[in-house]
């Protein structure tokens, strides 16, 4: 089903996704049979996709191997006959 976009649905849409408001809280006050998906969509087409201090992001960041941490994989020396 799509969900027809007015262009005080867009605005809507961009104000609360710059607010930092998640596509779920977005899509519910927008109301109209709107779905998270159909708002994820709509910010992507609009180019607002990328929030800036996404959470996960930061926790990959923060369990990611650092420097001498991490594993290094060598060749064998000598080749199994």
């Amino acid at each position: 089903m799509t969900v027809p976009w007015d262009e005080q649905g867009k605005e809507v849409l961009t104000r609360l996704w710059l607010a930092g408001e998640t596509a779920r809280m977005i899509a519910e006050k927008l109301g109209r049979g709107v779905t998270r998906n159909a708002v994820i969509g709509k910010a992507h087409r609009l180019g607002l996709t990328g929030k800036h201090g996404s959470k996960s992001l930061k926790w990959a960041r923060a369990f990611r191997p650092k420097g001498s941490d991490q594993q290094r994989w060598r060749k064998p020396k000598t080749r199994a006959r």
